[in-house]
């Protein structure tokens, strides 16, 4: 037998070793991205060690990921870009926290192997990870088989000028394409015991498997989630900045103003674009797991207490007018609760230009321009300090010329206004 063998060897005759390859192609917009998965056959005798994965990708691409997961949250996900020379790569491992920019881990055991390289029109990133038959934030609660049949991935990439970066902290502008699949890692084994070099590389060896077809794709563009972005930042901006305080500010001022038939209507419908924002702002939320951030955690505080309390509060202070023509606590509170939303609204707004430029590539990409940011400031501004400087005008001029009978709700005659036409006050 020995014999045989060292006369296959001679002759050029032995084997050539192989490895089984599961790739899969996703975007139709770049055909050329491909995506590769291998395993050596003691790790999954042993259910514990390295595997293999390759990311083939267009030079037009500023980022490219794969991760290990059926969605974000919670996925191992590797990131490969261009290093500061441009003629290297750079691995950054992260853990997904949902549908933001991933965040960097060292919990990952992830090598570029020396095959990877760089060239005018195509990156291959050659990826050894010792540590990925788990997740790296929690190793005991989510495990991936060696040999599974329907492994999760993920995977995505972003259209640009190449990072050129060497940090594996870089920020990342949102993903131009992403989606998932499952991939048959039993047939994507080979034997280590035959290739045991520390520079292996499993991918340029002879492939007697062919590419896996992708299935389960499920693309997010990231036109569909800027759209939602700016209904949501439109509706809540022009019902903070402009619908509650501009619909409130007549009443301080003393204009004649009908608090039944003008101001409780359109306070109602700033009202409804808030609502209709809060909708488009939980959907966004819930699909990229925002949700116990600060910016919708007050946003679904604030509009509840909008909600369940500030009408209710105005129509018992309305009702108690019309009886007694005086404030009762109702107003009080219709009033302070009031002006406490608008600011804190405002407030939060600032917030949401922070958490959308966390995961869409800052204050000043594409997607969260600097110009929307100042306009909203200094709108924000201005109207605070209008209404600020109104109210206080309006204490000190309107309101202390009491029992001249020109009605602040312009509600001369109905019950319990009394007969010198006091002002109805919320």
């Amino acid at each position: 037998m020995r014999a045989f063998r060292l006369l296959q060897t001679v002759l050029g005759l032995a084997p050539l070793a192989t490895a089984n390859i599961a790739s899969f192609t996703p975007s139709t917009t770049h055909p050329n991205l491909t995506y590769s998965v291998t395993v050596p056959d003691t790790t999954t005798q042993h259910n514990a060690g390295p595997i293999y994965l390759q990311i083939r990708a267009p030079r037009t691409l500023q980022w490219v990921a794969l991760g290990q997961g059926s969605r974000m949250a919670g996925a191992n996900i590797l990131v490969v870009y261009t290093d500061a020379s441009g003629t290297n790569l750079t691995l950054s491992p992260r853990l997904g926290r949902g549908h933001i920019e991933p965040q960097y881990t060292d919990l990952a055991h992830a090598t570029l192997l020396p095959s990877s390289s760089v060239t005018d029109d195509t990156i291959e990133a050659n990826i050894q990870c010792t540590n990925c038959l788990a997740s790296w934030a929690a190793p005991s609660d989510t495990s991936y088989a060696p040999a599974s049949t329907a492994a999760p991935f993920i995977w995505a990439y972003h259209t640009g000028r190449a990072l050129n970066s060497s940090s594996v902290q870089e920020t990342l502008t949102i993903h131009s394409e992403m989606g998932s699949t499952t991939l048959d890692l039993s047939h994507a084994q080979f034997s280590a015991a035959e290739n045991n070099s520390t520079d292996l590389n499993p991918f340029a060896l002879t492939s007697t498997q062919p590419p896996t077809p992708q299935t389960g794709n499920d693309t997010h563009p990231q036109t569909k989630t800027r759209a939602i972005l700016i209904v949501h930042g439109t509706l809540m901006a022009t019902a903070f900045l402009l619908g509650f305080p501009l619909f409130a500010l007549p009443i301080p001022l003393g204009v004649k103003y009908n608090i039944a038939t003008r101001h409780a209507p359109l306070q109602l419908f700033t009202l409804a674009l808030v609502i209709t924002g809060l909708g488009t702002g939980v959907y966004l939320a819930t699909t990229v797991s925002t949700l116990k951030h600060a910016h919708p955690v007050i946003g679904l505080i604030l509009v509840g207490v909008l909600v369940l309390f500030q009408p209710v509060a105005g129509y018992l202070q309305h009702r108690h007018w019309k009886r007694e023509a005086a404030k009762s606590v109702f107003g009080y509170v219709h009033r302070w609760v009031g002006r406490g939303a608008i600011i804190l609204g405002m407030v939060n707004g600032g917030l949401g230009f922070g958490l959308a430029g966390r995961g869409m590539g800052g204050v000043g990409s594409r997607n969260v321009p600097v110009a929307a940011v100042v306009v909203y400031s200094v709108v924000a501004g201005v109207v605070f300090v209008g209404y600020v400087v109104g109210v206080v005008w309006g204490k000190t001029k309107v309101f202390g010329r009491r029992g001249q009978g020109k009605g602040e709700g312009g509600e001369r005659g109905m019950k319990g206004e009394g007969e010198n036409g006091h002002r109805e006050k919320i």
